[in-house]
């Protein structure tokens, strides 16, 4: 079956190749980079993103649970891959076979690890999570003495090969003076237990904690590699950094326009008669609705990109369909192509642009684009691959 061109996602691979060498700029040479595909590669498409980021020289992929890293192996990427998440201790044998590195957050399931390699030759390779003040997965710092007690602890374990160390920021992306001193603090916390681990041999290979907002606000905590998600995508995880590092959006959203008709004033639009036309308009249907990930919260509130003229949504977005009024576009035919959301370079409201009129974050609206929307990759002016879900 050939492409239906419904509601579809460009992916820039140039862009995405650019993003990925600016990154790689910022901080030293000998900086691995982890290539951050979780939750779909962001809504990028898992599989393609990550053989591309295998291609340009990403060292390790990160995902959050076994089914992305079995998902990714199925697809054909060989880079190592770095479970960021919880992993039942049942499947620790299955992640040695698929070369799947597990972070490590607690003595507790370390020694459920290390069980379930008993009486084996394997050996599991891990990363150890601190907790300096996400306050989420990790060996918690604020009592360091315990909590490098239990860290030695694991050194000893005959089936955990200890390769990797890090923390995560959860303010890096800010410019208040109350969170700069809270990351730098976290930082220094870190800095602690390598320093204790080096001071008895143990410091492990990769130490890391630079987020994408750590990576653009403190190259200097780069240590031996960075993560970056968002920003590898070409968005700046906060306003506050935006145009901190040239970076390129790889993905814009676009649909068609399904039909067209002409309403005099006084004709009620959608579920629940929420707008009623004030002047004779023309609309246009368009095949996207919440089902695709366009939330229903736009309704009456977003714009689409139509020859170069920006054309309102009117009434409720419908789970397939939403309605916009092209009465300024009378050049406007079925078939032609709209942008939804776009680069920010192309006059389209952008993701970020969508994502603060909502009130959330830009991961939010990329990681709900739906599975039946096909992601079209492009490098150069030539289409390289298109990735369809469903069909």
């Amino acid at each position: 079956m050939k492409l239906l061109k419904r509601t579809w996602a460009d992916v820039s691979l140039d862009d995405l190749a650019h993003n990925y060498h600016t990154l790689r700029k910022s901080v030293p040479s000998s900086c691995r980079f982890l290539g951050v595909v979780k939750a779909d590669a962001y809504g990028h498409g898992a599989v393609p993103i990550s053989r591309h980021l295998e291609d340009l020289g990403a060292e390790i992929l990160a995902i959050s649970n076994l089914e992305e890293a079995v998902q990714l192996r199925r697809g054909g990427v060989k880079t190592p891959l770095l479970i960021l998440g919880y992993t039942p201790a049942i499947y620790a044998a299955d992640m040695v076979e698929q070369g799947i590195i597990q972070e490590v957050h607690s003595l507790h399931y370390a020694r459920e690890l290390e069980d379930q390699l008993s009486g084996t030759s394997l050996r599991l390779s891990v990363h150890l999570k601190l907790d300096t003040g996400m306050t989420r997965l990790g060996f918690f710092c604020q009592n360091d003495e315990s909590a490098l007690e239990e860290l030695l602890t694991i050194f000893s374990m005959k089936h955990l090969q200890v390769e990797g160390m890090f923390t995560h920021f959860p303010v890096a992306d800010s410019t208040e003076p109350e969170d700069e001193a809270f990351t730098r603090a976290q930082f220094r916390q870190f800095s602690r237990f390598i320093g204790e681990l080096e001071a008895r041999h143990l410091r492990p290979e990769i130490c890391h904690c630079c987020n994408s907002g750590a990576t653009i606000q403190y190259p200097e905590y780069a240590l031996d590699m960075i993560r970056p998600g968002l920003a590898t995508y070409g968005i700046a995880p906060s306003p506050e950094l935006a145009g901190r590092l040239d970076l390129r959006p790889v993905l814009s959203l676009s649909s068609t326009i399904y039909q067209i008709r002409q309403y005099p004033s006084g004709v009620s639009i959608s579920y629940g008669r929420a707008h009623v036309t004030d002047r004779p308009t023309t609309l246009a249907v368009i095949p996207i609705g919440y089902a695709d990930g366009l939330s229903r919260q736009l309704s009456g509130q977003t714009e689409f990109l139509l020859h170069g003229v920006r054309v309102p949504v009117l009434g409720r977005i419908c789970m397939d369909m939403c309605m916009v009024d092209i009465t300024d576009v009378p050049q406007a035919k079925v078939g032609d192509t709209v942008i939804v959301m776009g680069t920010g370079t192309d006059g389209a409201r952008s993701i970020c642009g969508v994502a603060q009129q909502l009130g959330t974050i830009p991961y939010e609206i990329l990681c709900g684009i739906n599975k039946r929307i096909p992601r079209i990759y492009i490098a150069g002016e030539k289409l390289s691959e298109i990735l369809q879900y469903i069909v």
